[in-house]
């Protein structure tokens, strides 16, 4: 049954209804309701009372009512409950009568209050739809308020489109923002390459730049001790970091770029965590700095030396 049906009949049951938005109805408790086989409309003046308050929530006698008759899940018997009346205090915000189905009609006065007609008595036969002259006959006025279930089912598509929308943009900008701050996924890494490559044109000029840094310093140190032995007793073996980052993927590249120059470069790592490229070769400590110096203006990036 629909909720307008189910409204009057939980009224004639219960003799009293309070809709939130809309106030408490009232069914005189000495009215005579007919047999449900009796198709003929009744009129009822003044038998259905109403009273303007403010009322927060539908009881839950009534949204046990509409579970136990739809076969819904008490969520959505509130959802469709909220959608009916929200479209009938629409109606009323606009100047527009809202008519309750075998109960009567509201409308809203200028100081915001609302007044009500008393309806006719309906006769209903729950799951037995009657035929289109019958429902002419019964329901008379009841056109735009058969109407009524399609506009509040595409109301409920319509919230679950937009809220899928809504997610859909948060998570786009969740991304752009993981996007733009780890530099994994952003093109700073495609363009320190291309410095890395502009700036390493081949791999004999990377050699050329270590072989001369340790030419100067065998030539130092010869001058220093005159004697090639001990210059070799003095060297020791240097790391000279270029790059070290928490970037994986970065790392890697790097790493798979120099070996692909046929230099001898090193990857190390820590728990899959801390990434570090460097070269390992012999040499005296007063020339570290120069060989440091040199590898910097090669690869375009600060160096750090480790033992």
């Amino acid at each position: 049954m629909k909720i307008p049906l189910l409204l009057v009949e939980y009224l004639y049951k219960n003799r009293k209804m309070a809709l939130p938005g809309l106030g408490i109805f009232t069914l005189d408790q000495s009215v005579v309701l007919p047999d449900e086989n009796d198709r003929t409309l009744l009129s009822m003046p003044n038998a259905v009372q109403f009273q303007n308050a403010n009322i927060a929530a539908a009881d839950k006698e009534l949204i046990s009512f509409i579970v136990e008759n739809t076969g819904k899940i008490k969520p959505l018997a509130i959802s469709d409950l909220d959608s009916y009346l929200n479209l009938g205090t629409e109606m009323l915000n606009i100047g527009k009568p809202f008519h309750l189905e075998g109960i009567g009609t509201i409308t809203k006065n200028r100081s915001g209050k609302f007044d009500f007609t008393p309806g006719e008595y309906t006769v209903f036969k729950e799951n037995t739809p009657a035929p289109d002259h019958d429902k002419k006959k019964l329901y008379p006025s009841e056109k735009k308020q058969l109407n009524t279930p399609p506009s509040i089912q595409n109301r409920n598509i319509l919230k679950v489109a937009a809220l899928i929308a809504a997610l859909i943009i948060v998570g786009l900008g969740g991304w752009m923002m993981y996007k733009k701050n780890n530099p994994g996924v952003t093109g700073n890494n495609q363009d320190t390459s291309s410095v890395v490559q502009a700036q390493q044109p081949s791999a004999n000029d990377s050699l050329a730049a270590v072989s001369t840094a340790r030419r100067d310093s065998i030539k130092n140190s010869t001058k220093d001790s005159g004697h090639l032995s001990t210059v070799n007793d003095q060297r020791l073996t240097y790391k000279f970091v270029i790059l070290t980052t928490y970037n994986k993927p970065h790392a890697l590249r790097r790493y798979k770029q120099l070996i692909g120059f046929d230099l001898k470069a090193h990857l190390y790592q820590k728990d899959s965590t801390f990434f570090k490229v460097y070269f390992q070769f012999p040499a005296l400590a007063k020339d570290t700095i120069q060989i440091k110096d040199s590898l910097r203006k090669q690869y375009a990036h600060e160096v750090t030396i480790e033992q």
